[in-house]
């Protein structure tokens, strides 16, 4: 470090010197021949060694403070831009998104193992460089990856697929139109009062149709948004939605 100094104080005498070699100062001593100040003076050039000894200081001052400015904070700002243009943690949690739309920060921390301040600090730098938006769904909020943009059905289809009775609910629905309350019941090992209040949430928020048979009740996935219920899982179970 030592040595640096040298070669940066050394390199600085050296262009100073050089620079003012080089310079030239023009003194006007009667600049308006309106002023009664130096009436009669005459215009004559100095160089930087004739110029007082107060300026020469000031200038040689300010090529040092300069040159440590940019000595101190150049790789400062150079690491900062490295480091906000790549990161481990960010482009994991960027990835995991990707894969899992409609994430939320609890996900996130769940299933990278990472600090929730870690998390929020890193969220907040992909939204500030355009690569992801929070959707608020009452009080939870969802996260997406900004380069694709999810319509308010496809954001509560992946809202209802963050639970995971739901979603096996949805896509036993979507794979076997008709299916009954009944059926999923007996599949999922679930109390009748707990399928009965997915079904019924799901139908209210225009996700499945319902149709009475008898005492079962059949579900469907309504024909207007089937589209964009096998997208979004496409999205974030493709396995599941193979097999």
């Amino acid at each position: 470090m030592k040595n640096l100094w040298i070669l940066l104080l050394l390199f600085i005498l050296v262009c100073s010197s050089a620079l003012a070699t080089a310079s030239e100062y023009e003194i006007i001593l009667d600049p308006d021949p309106d002023m009664d100040m130096y009436k009669g003076g005459a215009t004559t050039t100095l160089t930087f060694w004739e110029i007082p000894l107060s300026l020469q200081i000031a200038y040689i001052s300010g090529l040092l403070g300069a040159s440590l400015a940019v000595y101190k904070f150049l790789p400062l700002l150079l690491g900062r831009v490295k480091e906000n243009c790549k990161n481990q943690n960010r482009d994991g949690i960027l990835e995991f998104i990707t894969a899992n739309p409609g994430t939320t920060i609890s996900d996130i921390e769940r299933q990278l193992k990472l600090n929730r301040g870690t998390i929020k600090y890193h969220l907040k730098m992909l939204q500030i460089y355009n690569k992801v938006k929070c959707v608020r769904k009452g009080r939870v909020v969802m996260i997406f990856k900004n380069s694709y943009k999810h319509s308010d059905t496809e954001q509560k289809i992946a809202f209802f697929l963050r639970n995971d009775t739901r979603k096996f609910i949805l896509i036993s629905i979507l794979r076997e139109p008709g299916i009954t309350n009944q059926d999923l019941t007996q599949k999922f090992c679930l109390d009748k009062s707990t399928v009965h209040w997915h079904i019924s949430d799901m139908n209210n928020e225009g996700l499945v149709d319902i149709k009475n048979d008898g005492k079962y009740k059949r579900c469907f996935i309504s024909p207007t948004i089937k589209a964009d219920v096998e997208r979004v899982i496409s999205e974030s179970e493709p396995a599941i939605l193979a097999s």
